[in-house]
């Protein structure tokens, strides 16, 4: 590889042919460094393979900025205060344009086109005024600041308030009555803490100090003046804004309640009202901002949820509702004056418990187009007598399933006399089924607001406290008590439901009175206890002594 040397290594080294001579001016010196000093480091070359690096280039300025005046003069003419604004801080070209003299018409042009907006009072220019009215942003710390202190001529967000603000009655008379004050509280009047230093600094630079204070006296009316217009603009600014949110709020609610419509839901928003749909799904219809199909999209599942909840409650009221009051005359008839051939019962079931049988509920729970004749039931009615049976049996066997007698009053722990066991021998087989457990001395129930009976009086007595079918229409408003009793007419029986439906309650204490006469309440039956007559002393009763045979005990 060939190094080659710069000329003036080679003349600093001797090295200068003939034909270097003629290269070098006849005046061309070179500077030696000194010694002890090193020689500067040569220039770095380029690796092979590498990328030249691409030079930086400056921005050109956009194409508004290349405008002429008379051109941008005429677009600037049409734009709002905030847009000016927001071009004065786009960059140094456009802000040295619309900040001069020359551009003050374009601020009062674009000031003029705000409908009700008062004139720019006389102690702040166009641009600033601008600034104050449109600008929502803290004028301390740059924060979003709704709220306008028009006295102060100042937007502070709640953490600069507390900062720059002080109290007006701890300021000096000549402050408070020179200066702008506002009542920011009801704690009194506050004052600007940079606009009473400004003050201040004034009136000890001031060469005549009563016009000083005259005149800034008569600014701060001005400034309360022009203040109360800006608050009654700002108002009705408001009002204006609200009432196109409410506009854009009514279409909105057109628009879902069409398109519910569209989906088959005009029957329930019939019955209910638009005021009930609105409560069942709140969050949609406060939004004000038209209705898009991606939008419906996502709500849509919701709604199916709602109206599926919506069209059951209505089917109840307006069409299962009417068919069971139907039945109830019906089976009045039917037992009031039965025909020759219908049978005799020894405990008939409530209207409500009839509805519950799968013939009749299946009347009821017809759907709403089927045509019913003048006498929907009387083929259920031709089935009663094997549904009462069964019904009976049910019931007797949920009612001696409410019996919990507790296993230390087993026989293993009593020592009852030889006849009584005898006696009481033959039921011990018979009472390990449900059904003969009704037949035994402590089979006694509770029955709420009525008293304590044995079975099967206890069924008849329960039914006879029972309401038929309400009358009235049930509507959104009904209470839940009354929906789910209504509802709990069609619904299978579930875990329970003899306590729910009657109000039954078994009698805790019957198997340990049985106990204190002796006997296993597991197989003493109410004749035992008659042969037994055993008589029983009340210890609850303080001062006198009360002696029961073993019905009044219980």
């Amino acid at each position: 590889m060939v190094h080659r040397r710069s000329a003036a290594d080679r003349i600093a080294s001797g090295q200068v042919h003939d034909d270097d001579e003629g290269m070098l001016p006849q005046d061309y010196t070179v500077e030696l460094p000194p010694e002890g000093c090193a020689a500067p480091p040569g220039k770095k070359r380029r690796r092979e393979g590498r990328e030249v690096p691409k030079k930086r280039l400056r921005r050109e300025k956009g194409g508004l900025c290349q405008l002429n005046l008379d051109e941008l003069y005429i677009i600037f003419a049409y734009i709002y205060p905030m847009d000016l604004l927001n071009l004065a801080r786009t960059c140094k070209s456009l802000r040295d344009l619309l900040m001069h003299k020359s551009a003050l018409f374009l601020w009062k042009t674009a000031l003029r086109q705000i409908e009700g907006l008062p004139d720019c009072p006389a102690d702040l220019d166009e641009p600033e005024y601008a600034n104050l009215v449109f600008y929502t942003r803290c004028h301390g710390c740059g924060k979003s600041a709704k709220t306008v202190f028009w006295n102060m001529r100042r937007r502070y967000c709640p953490a600069c308030r507390v900062e720059r603000y002080g109290l007006g009655r701890v300021c000096d008379i000549t402050i408070k009555t020179n200066t702008p004050l506002d009542r920011l509280s009801d704690s009194g009047q506050w004052v600007d803490r940079d606009q009473m230093d400004s003050f201040l600094c004034e009136y000890r630079c001031s060469s005549d100090k009563t016009q000083f204070l005259d005149e800034k006296r008569n600014q701060c009316q001005n400034i309360y003046l022009h203040a109360r217009k800006c608050e009654s603009w700002q108002q009705q600014k408001g009002r204006v804004h609200r009432f196109d949110l409410e506009i854009l709020r009514k279409e909105r609610q057109t628009s879902i309640f069409e398109r519910l419509r569209q989906r088959g839901y005009g029957s329930e928003i019939a019955y209910f009202g638009d005021r009930a749909i609105e409560k069942a799904y709140k969050c949609v219809f406060k939004r004000y901002r038209p209705l898009t199909d991606s939008e419906w999209n996502r709500m849509w599942p919701e709604w199916v949820k709602i109206f599926k909840k919506l069209r059951s409650q209505r089917t109840e009221a307006t069409l299962y509702l009417p068919r069971r009051c139907s039945l109830v005359p019906e089976y009045e008839r039917y037992v009031m004056h039965p025909s020759p051939d219908t049978p005799t019962f020894d405990l008939l079931p409530h209207v409500v418990d009839l509805a519950r049988f799968p013939p009749f509920r299946d009347i009821i729970r017809a759907s709403e187009g089927t045509q019913l004749d003048d006498k929907p039931f009387a083929s259920a009615f031709a089935q009663l007598p094997a549904l009462v049976n069964e019904w009976v049996q049910k019931l007797s066997s949920e009612t001696a399933g409410l019996m919990k007698i507790p296993s230390c009053l087993s026989s293993g722990n009593i020592a009852r006399d030889q006849d009584m066991a005898s006696s009481s021998a033959g039921h011990a087989e018979l009472s390990q089924t449900d059904l003969e457990k009704l037949h035994l001395a402590c089979a006694v129930f509770h029955v709420d607001g009525t008293g304590v009976f044995a079975h099967p009086e206890v069924l008849s007595v329960s039914m006879r406290n029972d309401t038929m079918f309400p009358s009235h229409e049930i509507h959104l408003s009904t209470s839940g008590a009354m929906l789910r009793r209504i509802r709990r007419v069609d619904e299978s029986a579930p875990t329970g439901w003899i306590h729910d439906r009657f109000g039954l309650q078994f009698l805790e204490e019957a198997p340990y009175i049985v106990h204190a006469c002796g006997l296993d309440p597991n197989v003493a039956t109410v004749d035992d206890m008659n042969r037994r007559n055993a008589r029983l002393k009340c210890l609850s009763c303080g001062g006198r002594t009360l002696i029961m045979n073993w019905r009044h005990a219980v």
